[in-house]
């Protein structure tokens, strides 16, 4: 049976695996994380009232789908050490780290709730991600210091917790290889007049995803109030020659609109300043969005970049910026600020995209070839350029059908 290796368990990588192994190719699926979902695991769904088509649940679908296949090998918490082209295809070597618990884990929680860390050792999978399985952190595991301890796997009515794991070193012969290696978020840090990192309560659109994920509802980091008065920063860290990403990441305007309509679902009463350079939403009508913030009185769409947020009074922020105009200079105060954030590739310039014949491009994304395609090697989802998860999925599609047709051939 032909075997294709598909490197990255985000979206893209995903829907190779899957659309590779319909048309009867066995996957050996490597992921660097400990679940599946890639950051699309992060992010929350943002159809409360009605469905957004933000992508998020076919993410976590395709997760779920390959985890019962029976002919996908997943790896988690897994890297490609080595990788070897030989007559046949390719050999390769992968690491596999141990996460401590196995497969017969049923996601009771109990460890976790008897773990004695401080901001525990032993967690569940982050997110939505697949599979359901928790895993120990080592690095914070009381059990390989000197105290020994084994409170979760006393408490474990399935004797899932195996403190002897080990790291393996695994090799597999595949014909073909698919690199979808995906993207990692800008960090809004980097913009230091905009408070990121100094002030609690202004976080990255990730972090915002990442709390409502989790808790079905938006707070504050710095009392865990619900916020009443919100402004939303488009353009974080994108389009930056200084921080040296020049370009849009183009689904930042789409996930950030749809995110914005659900912290008013969530409660009508937010007040929500929206501030903007462009709206480019993809295949939704930019006057959709423009139409639905006019119909609400607490909703305002600004077209400015704002030059700093502050400290204001009684714990909020102050957002300070210059009129669409350019006459005037605004301040408004805040209870929270979003920094919504673009996208930089990961991978693209690894030693191990550098070991298959894969170049990146100026701005960092991994350029693609007929030759490489010749060699077995296909490249898909938002290494290659800005995509969201939907173009994402169409893209790795093409490229497993490729890469089956190759494989086979």
């Amino acid at each position: 049976m032909t075997e294709v290796l598909v490197i990255g368990g985000g979206p893209a990588g995903l829907t190779a695996a899957k659309s590779l192994v319909d048309r009867g190719a066995g996957v050996v699926l490597v992921e660097k994380k400990v679940s599946l979902g890639g950051m699309a695991r992060e992010l929350t769904c943002k159809g409360l009232v009605e469905c957004r088509n933000c992508g998020v649940c076919f993410a976590i679908d395709r997760a779920g789908e390959i985890v019962r296949e029976p002919l996908a090998e997943i790896m988690l918490l897994s890297e490609v050490a080595a990788v070897q082209k030989d007559d046949s295809g390719y050999s390769v070597r992968i690491k596999n780290s141990p996460r401590y618990v196995t497969d017969d884990c049923i996601g009771c929680g109990k460890c976790v709730e008897v773990c004695p860390v401080e901001g525990k050792a032993v967690f569940p999978p982050t997110g939505s991600g697949q599979p359901r399985t928790y895993w120990i952190d080592r690095s914070r595991c009381l059990h390989f210091r000197k105290t020994r301890c084994e409170k979760c796997a006393l408490v474990c009515p399935t004797k899932a917790v195996d403190f002897e794991d080990r790291v393996r070193n695994v090799t597999r012969k595949v014909s073909a290889v698919v690199f979808a290696t995906g993207m990692e978020p800008i960090d809004a840090c980097e913009m230091t007049r905009l408070g990121c990192g100094t002030l609690k309560d202004v976080i990255s659109s990730v972090d915002a995803e990442r709390i409502l994920n989790q808790r079905g509802r938006l707070v504050r980091p710095s009392d865990g109030k619900p916020p009443k008065k919100i402004a939303v920063m488009q353009c974080i860290g994108s389009r930056s020659v200084k921080l040296g990403v020049e370009y849009c990441s183009k689904f930042c305007c789409k996930y950030a609109t749809k995110l914005s309509q659900l912290l008013l679902d969530t409660d009508p009463e937010v007040n929500l300043d929206f501030y903007f350079m462009d709206l480019r939403t993809l295949y939704e009508p930019q006057d959709e969005f423009k139409q639905w913030a006019k119909d609400r009185k607490t909703v305002r769409l600004l077209r400015t970049m704002p030059a700093s947020v502050s400290p204001g009074k009684e714990g909020r922020l102050l957002v300070r910026a210059v009129s669409e105009t350019d006459l005037d200079i605004t301040e408004t105060e805040y209870d929270l600020v979003i920094l919504s954030v673009g996208m930089k590739p990961a991978g693209a310039a690894s030693e191990l995209a550098k070991s298959l014949g894969i170049s990146a491009d100026e701005m960092g994304f991994a350029k693609g070839s007929e030759e490489l395609e010749s060699r077995g090697v296909f490249i898909c989802g938002a290494v290659i350029e800005p995509m969201d998860i939907e173009e994402t999925a169409v893209r790795a599609i093409a490229a497993a059908s490729r890469a089956s047709k190759g494989a086979s051939a």
